[in-house]
């Protein structure tokens, strides 16, 4: 980098300090911290949703896994962008209809106090895991770029002006920036791409000269496999079903139509932009085979390829979805401890001034514990990738399990089935970790569906054991799954169920759309020819019934 460079990157910091400062002004309830006021438009939510899931672990870690593994990793991203638009249309319009804060606020509604304030305290630290990984991933970039190796300098400067921003403006800081950011990511790939591609010989030659396999998007064998896709693609619903991080965004949107339409569209978005996150890894394992640390493929790669100028506006998109993706999830683990832990368990009686305090307070204890998991992440993991995927292994789909299974779909599910299938399937996943670790090697995929399983069978046996939860206590729930009469008197009704003939035949294309995505799996695991056009196809097909659902009730 030169003088130029470093100019375009302190403008950018100079200009995200200017925004949080201005909306520090635009705090005065704890509403406009946590879900800025919900006032957020269907664009608006997009682009957030967009942005944040366009950050660093994909850029750079999940990209330095394509150039290592090949185009199979691209499911990571893929699975989840289908989540995004299932979730927007059938599970997150009841908990907007609930018009919480949190998650764990849906869980007390559902079950009690003791299961929310464990999940709230759990998914702490699981959030403090994610943040430690991306800031890793931003030391890692500033080193290579920049030439000064020195990895905690970089991680502590980042760590400063994220949580500095956050502290000031809230979710209103966060949301106003990531559409800016969201600008930036967009424009930045799309100047990125031909310049790498020219230095690669454009797709034919960098086709011609990648390994056998790297294009398989559906592989019978390797480290992201056919199991690996189902498991992913498991993991995805419950992302966007119950992450903390994200939804904040989505229940500041209007109304529960914005929320369908914001999730739908991000997912649809995501999709292409997918693509243009991996090309480089795919372009930098023709041009440099011989790198051994994946997370430094994409800094590598850039710093040798990109002219100055353009190299600075490529790492102020860098930093700005590494700041979109620490404040978003740092705004998450504040408003998580406040509204679960401290006025729902230490402090009853805490005033709105008391509140703001306590979320500005643990914005700065997110910050120091993100620095540590980030030393941690150097210190015990090969990648970016492999420590993320650790985590949610065996912490995430417990979760979806009891929450979204069995607490939205089955009336007879109690507080005692839930605490026991959450902590029998997290330990039963550690358990299958320990074990796999230590014969064959970490597999992601079976330790995910040991704990999916474990926590089906434990759940319901443990509910039918125990009494059942009062009528009253669940009726909320299943009142939020119809209509709102907040809805009705703003004319901008979103029936879960759709009541018409095309908004049934939407439903009947996202369905056919889902069987050819698990036949074209089925056909990867059989090494069958076509899988892969199979597998995007059903994928295309799902998406456009979930888009045409939008506009038919």
């Amino acid at each position: 980098m030169n003088f130029f460079d470093y100019a375009i990157v302190a403008v950018f910091f100079i200009g995200i300090f200017w925004v949080g400062s201005y909306f520090y002004r635009w705090i005065k309830e704890p509403d406009d911290f946590f879900v800025a006021g919900r006032q957020l438009t269907p664009f608006i939510l997009a682009a957030m949703l967009t942005v944040t899931n366009m950050y660093l672990y994909n850029f750079v870690g999940e990209a330095g896994q394509a150039y290592k593994e090949g185009i199979s990793i691209i499911w990571h991203e893929w699975t989840g962008n289908m989540a995004l638009a299932f979730s927007g249309l059938f599970v997150i319009p009841i908990m907007r209809r609930l018009k919480i804060r949190t998650v764990p606020e849906v869980i007390e509604k559902r079950y009690n106090k003791a299961v929310r304030i464990l999940v709230s305290f759990i998914w702490i630290i699981r959030f403090c895991g994610l943040l430690g990984i991306v800031l890793y991933l931003g030391g890692v970039v500033a080193e290579q770029v920049t030439g000064f190796h020195s990895f905690s300098f970089w991680i502590l400067l980042l760590a400063v002006i994220a949580v500095t921003y956050t502290y000031l403006g809230g979710m209103w800081s966060v949301s106003l920036t990531n559409t800016t950011q969201f600008i930036l990511m967009l424009g930045g790939s799309l100047i990125v791409l031909p310049i790498v591609m020219s230095a690669v010989g454009w797709f034919p030659e960098m086709v011609r000269q990648l390994p056998d396999g790297h294009l398989n998007f559906i592989p019978s064998i390797g480290k992201f496999d056919w199991k690996f896709i189902l498991a992913i693609w498991l993991i995805g619903f419950e992302w966007a079903s119950t992450d903390q991080g994200m939804l904040q965004m989505v229940f500041s949107a209007k109304n529960t139509k914005t929320v369908a339409k914001g999730l739908v569209l991000a997912g649809i978005i995501l999709t292409p932009f997918n693509l243009l996150m991996f090309f480089p890894g795919l372009a930098a394992r023709v041009l440099y085979p011989g790198i051994s640390e994946v997370d430094a493929v994409i800094p590598i790669l850039y710093a040798n390829v990109l002219p100055h100028i353009i190299l600075g506006m490529v790492v102020m998109g860098f930093m700005a979805s590494e700041l979109s993706t620490i404040a978003s999830n740092i705004n998450a683990i504040a408003t998580l401890f406040t509204v679960d832990i401290y006025k729902n368990f230490l402090r009853t009686k805490a005033t709105k001034s008391d509140i703001l305090i306590t979320v500005r307070m643990m914005t700065i204890l997110a910050g120091i514990l993100m620095i540590i998991f980030a030393f941690f992440v150097k210190s015990y993991f090969q990648s970016a990738v492999d420590a993320w995927l650790f985590i949610m292994s065996f912490l995430d789909m417990p979760l979806f399990v009891v929450l979204i299974i069995y607490g939205f779909l089955w009336k007879r599910a109690t507080w005692q089935g839930a605490l026991f299938g959450y902590l029998g399937g997290a330990l039963s996943g550690l358990i299958a970790f320990l074990v796999f670790d230590l014969k064959v090697g970490y597999d992601f995929a079976i330790v995910t569906f040991v704990t999916t399983i474990a926590s089906l069978i434990i759940c319901p046996i443990v509910s039918l054991l125990t009494k059942p939860t009062p009528e009253e206590k669940i009726k909320e729930i299943w009142k939020a799954k119809k209509v709102s009469e907040e809805e009705i008197q703003a004319k901008e009704v979103f029936h879960i169920i759709p009541v018409s003939f095309w908004g049934r035949f939407c439903i009947g294309l996202i369905l056919t759309g889902l069987i050819m995505f698990v036949i074209a799996v089925i056909m990867g695991s059989m090494n069958i020819v076509n899988a892969s056009l199979v597998g995007i196809l059903g994928m295309i097909i799902y998406f456009v019934g979930c888009f045409t659902r939008l506009y038919f009730e």
